[in-house]
């Protein structure tokens, strides 16, 4: 597969690889959890970009020390070498690979009963082989633990543009404590939708004024670049982007993304009315994402919550379902989870999800903070929708 390997029994040898470079997938022994797995299971907390990497366990499921694999989101335990490989063949394909570093809607929670699905706002990251720059979207809490994963590492410099959907706060209350922004090594794009008061420098400026924060836009050291985005696809080296304006309170941009052969609908904050509105907004957004791989969409609400809430520029995700089934949408990941929603509710909710899978979904589930989607590039456009997903 021409892969490059790193193997070690030594934990303090293991962080330092860790530290310096993020795996692509990582195999684990059972005699290095037994001897490991206290430190082991400290050194996975103090670096939140590990929880992305799938883990194939050599072992069994009545070994010890299981527990510090748990706080990955995607292991799978193998006994055989010759499974170990073809798992390994599979999460090694060449993927556009999607990282959910913030999914939480309207404000950040740091509670206990928010921590398996995540506590922290907007933010997207996505990959692809051959890219050197980073490909970002929206800046909410989440982005601070995305800088502090890239700033740990052993790089000179780091580039790239993030994609702001819309200023409201939990899209971009991270922004000021992304840590590349402070290396003047560094040089980054941010792109906004043009706002009623302004375009992107605009509008962060404002936010970021002595009054709210004590860091303004002119101490940041990196060299940053300001993008009015407009709605007309754009080609960049790697992708293109262009985006529908959402049905939400403030001009906020429904992303489309065209990557490795793939296509890629990013909608965070939209609203999906239960009745056909004048503008025809629900025929235009059907007729926008129609036959993208994969559909990440606002489900912040149940049917009956979002009565009551009608107009406040959310979706509940019995609509978002019925909406998109006649778009050919196969793979639809719902976001933007309420921050009164615990856990317990929401895996309630990714059960009743269970329901559409194969009707007409291939894959349907709620977004979880430190999980990533690795969906196989394609040079055969033919090929698209009969290539599966990994989804951890």
């Amino acid at each position: 597969m021409g892969v490059e390997g790193h193997f070690t029994h030594n934990i303090d040898d293991a962080e330092r690889v860790f530290t310096a470079r993020q795996p692509d997938i990582l195999i684990v022994e059972k005699n290095f959890l037994d001897g490991n797995s206290s430190r082991f299971e400290k050194v996975i907390k103090l670096l939140p970009g590990l929880r992305f990497v799938p883990v194939i366990y050599l072992g069994t499921r009545d070994d010890q020390g299981l527990g510090a694999l748990s706080l990955f989101n995607q292991f799978q335990i193998v006994r055989e070498t010759e499974s170990l490989i073809n798992s390994a063949r599979e999460l090694l394909l060449p993927s556009v690979r999607i990282r959910f570093w913030g999914v939480r809607g309207s404000t950040p929670c740091a509670n206990f009963e928010n921590i398996e699905y995540g506590g922290n706002t907007s933010c997207l990251e996505i990959d692809a082989p051959g890219m050197q720059e980073l490909l970002i979207f929206d800046s909410g809490t989440g982005i601070r633990n995305l800088g502090n994963h890239l700033a740990r590492r052993n790089e000179t410099s780091c580039n790239g543009r993030i994609f702001i959907t819309h200023p409201h706060w939990d899209h971009i209350q991270g922004f000021p404590f992304f840590k590349p922004f402070y290396d003047k090594n560094n040089k980054f794009s941010i792109h906004l939708p043009e706002q009623y008061r302004g375009g992107a420098q605009e509008i962060l400026s404002g936010h970021l004024t002595k009054t709210f924060f004590p860091v303004t836009l002119d101490m940041l050291d990196a060299t940053i670049e300001y993008v009015t985005q407009s709605e007309e696809r754009v080609d960049y080296d790697h992708y293109s982007i262009e985006y529908l304006v959402a049905n939400h309170s403030t001009k906020t941009a429904i992303y489309k993304i065209k990557i490795g052969g793939r296509t890629i609908i990013y909608s965070p904050d939209n609203e999906l009315p239960l009745k056909t509105t004048p503008i025809r907004f629900i025929e235009k957004f059907q007729e926008f994402i129609e036959g993208a791989d994969i559909l990440i969409h606002d489900a912040q609400y149940t049917l009956q919550q979002y009565k009551e809430r009608e107009g406040w520029g959310h979706s509940a995700w019995e609509r978002v379902i019925e909406v998109v089934k006649p778009t050919g949408i196969k793979n639809l990941f719902l976001t933007h989870h309420d921050p009164d929603t615990d856990d317990e509710s929401l895996r309630s909710r990714d059960r009743r999800l269970q329901q559409y899978v194969g009707a007409p979904f291939e894959n349907i589930c709620l977004t979880k903070e430190g999980a990533e989607i690795r969906i196989p590039i394609v040079k055969d456009e033919k090929k698209v929708n009969r290539t599966k997903l990994n989804v951890s």
